[in-house]
């Protein structure tokens, strides 16, 4: 069915989701093409489905502005000539509060499924002898096995090409109107730090505190996302990393909550995280921030237009001289394109393959403007017994690297 351009508007006053230009759509449409000329595609298939907190919607958000209720896969078709579909299944997908988000008038309703329609949209169009591209949840997380079976059963004649990788280098340089979505995603996490700020009190369990961050980023306009919180004794401590649920603890009177929040601000995700404390930080913790604040400074200057990843490797070999260790990587790129965060910078990521595809033939990522990072350091000790969480988000422009959230990166006392 074609939406009505009328009723169109009429429901998106009516269900005010955020939504992006008109011009921009028409730039990322433009570089789809691109991409799809360079492949020699006759259409791409790209799926969106409910899971890694609302993450495997992101690329079909990125061309639809759409998401679904709770279905694991959706797809949006997109043809070398002509509009792109949506196609999805009856029911809830077709109420007025989902279709208002759309910015594709043409709805595809899968009738008797989602996966028959597809098929017959490719024989029509008359690309069953041609090439299919396939725009996964990521490059690592496939479509379901039950579909590609479907799939060439169906069209036997057709090529089906993965396109995942080179759709995500495609969306790796963030445009304008991007970095003002993840600036507003980075608001929401300082919301969240700030509330537990002022109303994390001891005796409160870890539910409690859970709810506290809820609220806060709910009320402030966010959509939910990934909060991730871990509470232990100072004292006596024994986390090294943050959980998405909450256990049945109370904190106490001298605890570090260490948090990383992603909250999704229209499909965009700027990740931070501060840790809290309540009560006096025990000196190991302070040596711990420290450490964290120091990586911190050290890796900023790194973030500009013509360095590369390997200078931020660099930055960081200072950590090699300590008693403690970074748990997993400094940098985490391209959040708000899918669930794995590509590419990641850190020691343990020199020797992988996973991110080569975003890289230069020398190994490296050199720094554009529009590239955007978290930068996290996640402080650790030799054991993996104890751990401290610091960071923020970072879009690189032409003045050098401009950090997006505005809650500064300290050592965070509650103040009850």
């Amino acid at each position: 069915m074609l939406l009505d351009e009328e009723e169109l508007e009429r429901m998106q006053k009516r269900f005010p989701y955020p939504r992006f230009s008109r011009a921009e759509y028409e730039r990322r449409y433009n570089n789809i093409r691109k991409l799809m000329r360079e492949q020699k595609l006759d259409c791409l298939l790209i799926v969106g489905g409910s899971a890694a907190y609302g993450r495997l919607w992101f690329n079909f958000r990125y061309v639809t502005n759409m998401m679904g209720k709770a279905e694991m896969a959706n797809y949006c078709f997109f043809p070398k000539e002509g509009e792109p579909a949506v196609i999805v299944r009856p029911g809830h997908s077709l109420a007025g509060g989902m279709l208002a988000r759309s910015a594709v008038r043409n709805v595809i309703v899968g009738t008797p499924n989602v996966l028959t329609a597809i098929v017959n949209e490719i024989k029509e169009r008359g690309y069953d002898k041609g090439r299919v591209g396939i725009v996964e949840y990521d490059p690592y997380t496939s479509i379901p096995k039950n579909h590609w079976d479907l799939f060439v059963a169906q069209l036997p004649q057709a090529e089906f090409v993965f396109t995942t990788k080179e759709f995500i280098a495609m969306r790796l340089l963030k445009s304008p109107e991007e970095i003002q979505a993840l600036e507003k995603s980075a608001e929401f996490g300082d919301a969240g730090i700030r509330a537990m700020q002022e109303r994390v009190t001891p005796g409160m369990t870890e539910g409690e505190v859970f709810g506290i961050v809820h609220e806060a980023v709910m009320k402030a306009g966010g959509e939910m996302g990934m909060i991730q919180l871990g509470s232990c004794s100072m004292l006596d401590p024994d986390i090294n990393d943050q959980r998405p649920r909450p256990v049945e603890r109370v904190i106490g009177d001298r605890d570090i909550i260490n948090n990383e929040l992603g909250i999704f601000y229209n499909g965009y995700e700027a990740q931070c995280g501060k840790p809290v404390v309540t009560g006096e930080p025990t000196a190991e913790y302070k040596e711990m921030f420290e450490l964290a604040l120091e990586g911190y400074q050290r890796m900023v200057p790194t973030l500009s237009a013509g360095k590369s990843s390997a200078d931020s490797v660099e930055a960081a070999k200072f950590i090699l001289d300590t008693d403690y260790e970074f748990y997993g990587g400094f940098l985490q790129g391209m959040l708000g394109a899918n669930p794995r965060h590509e590419p990641q910078i850190g020691f343990d990521r020199a020797q992988s393959a996973e991110d080569r595809f975003l890289y230069g033939d020398d190994g490296r990522l050199v720094y554009q403007v529009g590239h955007v990072f978290t930068l996290q350091m996640h402080i650790v000790d030799k054991k993996h017994s104890k751990g401290l969480f610091l960071g923020d988000f970072f879009a690189i422009e032409e003045n050098g690297p401009r950090c997006l959230n505005r809650f500064p990166p300290e050592l965070v006392r509650t103040r009850s």
